[in-house]
C-alpha cells in the first residue's frame, strides 16, 4: 500500500516529521509507513510555506495578481 517517497539519496525526514508521522499513524505501523508520511508531512509544510510566502507577493513587483 505505500508508496516510496523518500528521495533517491537515502536521507531520512527531519526529527519533527517522523516525530508527527509516529503520532498520526495507528499501530502497529511499519517504519516504511512512518518514513513515507513523514515525507508527505514536510512537504504539505513547504507547500504552505510557499503559498504563505506567494500571499504576500506585490502584483505591481511581479508577483500573484
Amino acid at each position: 500500500m505505500t508508496t516510496s517517497i523518500e528521495p533517491p539519496d537515502g536521507r531520512q525526514p527531519p526529527d519533527w516529521a517522523l516525530d508527527l508521522a509516529n503520532e498520526e499513524l495507528d499501530e502497529p505501523r511499519a517504519a516504511t509507513d512512518v518514513t513515507a508520511r513523514a515525507w508527505r508531512l514536510v512537504r504539505e509544510a513547504e507547500e504552505r510555506e510557499h503559498e504563505r510566502h506567494d500571499e504576500y507577493d506585490d502584483p505591481d513587483q511581479g508577483g500573484e495578481a
